[in-house]
């Protein structure tokens, strides 16, 4: 009798190994997508409007192009802010490295603005709403290695599901 209760045990090991190993797989799968392909980033704020709700939107972001230096003005990117580093802000590129970007300096206060050219390895990035968005008016250019992806597909609320398109930087 405690033999088979022994083979009893082995196989029911065995399927749990193998479930637990099937598991295991999947979670790295999605760990690995997650950080070098794409994440759902989950977006609120009104720096971002109308573009994105100030509550609650969900959209998708790439993690390959910005490693192939495929961003220019007008791609909505996930950057890691400079001032809280813990942070991950949604931004409009607004100038590449090289490029010559003016900018309104206080939008709430005057009508006074700058004109720079963004250094070498970094980007200009603004909120859609400039009124509620803290960017690279405030803390400077922001350097490549701090771009965590580039949003392309608006997934929630379902009314705005689609494609997220580059906006034209004159309009």
């Amino acid at each position: 009798m405690s033999l088979r209760n022994l083979n009893e045990w082995t196989v029911i090991a065995k399927e749990a190994f193998n479930g637990s190993f099937l598991v295991a797989k999947a979670l790295c799968f999605l760990h690995v997508t997650k950080t070098y392909v794409f994440t759902v980033a989950s977006l609120y704020g009104p720096s971002m409007l109308p573009t994105f709700n100030i509550s609650g939107d969900l959209a998708l972001a790439e993690k390959i192009s910005h490693k192939l230096g495929k961003v220019g003005a007008g791609d909505i990117v996930l950057v890691t802010s400079p001032v809280e580093p813990r942070k991950i802000v949604t931004k409009r590129v607004i100038g590449v490295e090289g490029d010559t970007v003016t900018y309104v300096v206080d939008p709430q206060n005057s009508d006074r603005t700058e004109t720079i050219v963004v250094p070498k390895g970094h980007i200009w990035v603004e909120g859609d709403n400039i009124y509620k968005s803290k960017d690279s008016r405030n803390f400077g250019a922001v350097s490549y290695g701090l771009l965590q992806g580039k949003m392309f597909w608006k997934i929630w609320p379902p009314k705005d599901f689609g494609p997220l398109g580059n906006r034209d930087q004159n309009s």
